[in-house]
């Protein structure tokens, strides 16, 4: 089975917007970008829009695709391709919904302390070097 996720690197300033998984869910304890499944019949970036105010409550003005990548989950019966957004912060406070437990704004020069779900770095570097 195939899923598409739309996501999210939202920057504000020079940070960038990551959100922790919580316990139980897919990459739980790691940091995550804003997003999630396309639905049938959703156009990508109704989808990230739509994932980002649910999981966040922000509104966001979204540049342009920087990442594309494909990962098979663990009990390898689903493979999930994943686009990675750039997006500018535009407003709003940030209000989480149940799939993260906390969030935190950070500076691109130390994010590579965090433990992050793949896509995550893959986003970042192809950000940096664009």
């Amino acid at each position: 089975m195939f899923r598409v996720l739309t996501k999210a690197l939202i920057r504000k300033g020079e940070e960038i917007l990551l959100l922790k998984r919580k316990d139980g869910s897919f990459g739980s304890g790691l940091w995550d970008i804003p997003g999630g499944k396309l639905e049938f019949g959703e156009l990508p970036i109704e989808s990230l829009e739509r994932e980002i105010f649910e999981e966040t409550s922000l509104k966001v003005k979204v540049i342009r695709p920087i990442s594309i990548s494909s990962g098979i989950n663990e009990t390898k019966t689903k493979q999930y391709i994943t686009i990675v957004f750039l997006c500018d912060y535009q407003g709003g406070d940030i209000k989480l919904n149940d799939e993260h437990s906390e969030y935190k704004w950070v500076s691109i020069s130390k994010i590579d302390d965090l433990e992050k779900i793949y896509y995550v770095d893959e986003a970042i570097n192809k950000f940096l070097t664009d």
